[in-house]
């Protein structure tokens, strides 16, 4: 049976009126019944209509939900000496870290830092301020794993209880419950995280609101989400793996985010873009079934056909992000 669900209005701007645009059941965990993409016809906003209750939300979320199992953090300090020395290097001078700084880097280590530098600010906090760090649907807690390792103050937010017990061995506090019930205090963090979440809660300028609520002066907030104006979505429409419907109540595109963040009342300071393959080549998966060519969708998923798609889609997929059309985007965002 289908999850109870509930006609609303624009998420963004509160408009009555919209158009359905993409349906489909879902294609991850098999979660019961059919649901609806609709465009906002006052400002665009793409949007689940009608969307799952409140109240069986968490009914979304398998057990073995991945975000919500055992955590993996992906430590920087990792591998060889001479690796640990270019890590050390790029933290400190690319990304605030003066605590890491080495006394002398040579020009290998200078260059290995350059090329690990992409990876590392997709996985490692911006150092701000006193170190005081959030992360907003920590899940089972691996980014609270990296900051700690890094020397930050750790806390999270996770709204499902099995993974904030595991979340809370990276000390800090973590409270289980919903975002906007969170009690912590005014300006109590420099950096805030919030990455695939505000795709997941029914308001999202009052979830930006209250992040930017806890944000001390000069501190900063980081939101990544799937970009629904993205290549992805454009090539595969209903088929796309962004939308993970009935999960995903929010599409967003860099235009409708920055809307977001604005009626928040903060400001984007930066955009990042991200294309993964697999990302794509789940898209192409989809597509194909709803085409009728299953096995056509098994022989993309082939090893070693999966493999040479896989190698072509690394070597063209920088062009998307170049672009300003990857699957993922991510925004820094300060008070105005």
């Amino acid at each position: 049976m289908a999850l109870p669900t509930v006609d609303s209005p624009c998420f963004l701007c509160g408009a009555a009126d919209a158009d359905p645009l993409w349906s489909t059941a879902d294609r991850a965990f098999a979660v019961p019944g059919t649901y609806t993409v609709a465009r906002c016809r006052r400002c665009g906003f793409l949007y689940q209509r009608p969307r799952v209750r409140d109240e069986h939300l968490a009914d979304c979320y398998p057990d073995h939900y991945p975000r919500h199992q055992e955590p993996s953090p992906r430590i920087p300090f990792k591998g060889s000496p001479a690796r640990i020395r270019a890590v050390r290097w790029a933290l400190a001078s690319r990304l605030g870290y003066a605590a890491l700084r080495e006394p002398r880097a040579g020009v290998l280590t200078r260059g290995r830092a350059r090329l690990l530098l992409r990876r590392l600010r997709w996985d490692c906090p911006p150092w701000r301020g006193r170190g005081r760090y959030l992360d907003v649907g920590c899940g089972s807690g691996g980014a609270l794993g990296v900051a700690s390792a890094l020397g930050w103050q750790v806390a999270g937010v996770e709204v499902d209880e099995a993974a904030a017990a595991k979340a809370r061995r990276f000390g800090g506090r973590v409270h289980a419950g919903d975002l906007l019930g969170a009690p912590f205090a005014p300006a109590e963090f420099d950096v805030i995280t919030a990455l695939h979440v505000l795709e997941h809660v029914p308001d999202p300028v009052a979830a930006v609101r209250r992040m930017l609520g806890w944000l001390a002066p000069g501190g900063l907030l980081v939101v990544e989400v799937p970009n629904a104006g993205g290549l992805g979505a454009r090539l595969f429409g209903r088929a796309w793996s962004g939308l993970e419907l009935p999960r995903h109540l929010s599409h967003f595109t860099p235009a409708t985010l920055e809307q977001v963040v604005t009626r928040a009342g903060g400001r984007v300071a930066w955009c990042w873009h991200q294309a993964k393959p697999r990302y794509y080549l789940w898209s192409l998966g989809h597509w194909l079934r709803d085409r009728g060519r299953p096995g056509l969708a098994r022989l993309a998923e082939w090893r070693p056909v999966y493999g040479l798609l896989k190698l072509f889609l690394e070597l063209t997929l920088p062009l998307a992000r170049w672009a300003g059309r990857g699957e993922v985007i991510r925004v820094g965002i300060e008070h105005l």
